[in-house]
């Protein structure tokens, strides 16, 4: 009876509508309107983007109940505000390293349909480093930092970081990657002196990305104590 009111509370504290549920609600709708105009893949890039920023908007929002405190000695759970900064995370380097990989590939920009007279006021003449820098930092930096924040491993450069924000710092490069993308973004606009609606699907994800890492709950989910700290390990 007892396990069966916990399995009832855990189920009552988690949000019904998850990562995937906005993703996948956004992705039909983008599937949907990109046949509608011609454009199947853009519509589906545009929509699932759309469903994560909605989501994970929803879910900083959401009231969030106070979990029972855990035993000195077990593993915290998990706050439902990382399960969206990784869902954000994830999205954001599976899209990037795809683009990043098809702007090396053609660094004309064929075959994405992007003229290289978007370039004509940055200091590019084609899309070759853009897309390096894409598929490497964003892409290949975001599902790195996933594994690391799901997983935490101890590694001694990484550790090197919590001294100066007192989190494990896979936190600390979650926040950089979503105040580089902001960056990345504003670049890109003012280079192509032009906005158009990926551009502010992901600018807003990069702000969701720094914003959901300083909910409270997934600070505090990150923070060292200060024994381990100087000892230089992961919670």
């Amino acid at each position: 009876m007892t396990r069966l009111k916990t399995i009832k509370a855990k189920t009552n504290n988690r949000s019904a509508f998850g990562v995937g549920f906005f993703i996948s609600i956004g992705a039909g709708v983008g599937v949907v309107a990109g046949t509608l105009l011609g454009d199947l893949v853009a519509g589906m890039m545009y929509g699932a983007g759309a469903g994560v920023v909605v989501g994970a908007v929803v879910e900083m929002y959401r009231r969030q109940p106070s979990p029972p405190a855990p035993p000195h000695t077990a593993q915290p759970p998990r706050p439902t505000g990382l399960r969206w900064l990784i869902g954000c995370l994830v999205f954001l380097g599976v899209s990037a390293l795809f683009g990043g990989v098809v702007l090396v590939g053609s660094p004309s920009g064929e075959w994405l349909h992007i003229p290289l007279t978007v370039l004509r006021y940055s200091p590019f003449s084609d899309f070759l480093i853009p897309g390096q820098i894409l598929g490497t930092v964003f892409g290949v930096g975001s599902l790195l930092t996933v594994l690391a924040l799901w997983m935490r491993p101890a590694w001694p450069l990484g550790t090197a970081l919590t001294h100066s924000t007192g989190e494990y710092w896979a936190w600390s490069a979650a926040v950089a990657l979503g105040l580089g993308q902001i960056i990345w973004i504003v670049t890109q606009i003012l280079m192509v002196r032009g906005v158009d609606g990926l551009q502010v699907v992901y600018g807003t994800l990069g702000a969701l990305i720094v914003m959901l890492a300083c909910l409270p709950g997934v600070r505090q989910y990150f923070a060292l104590r200060p024994d381990l700290l100087l000892s230089g390990r992961p919670r």
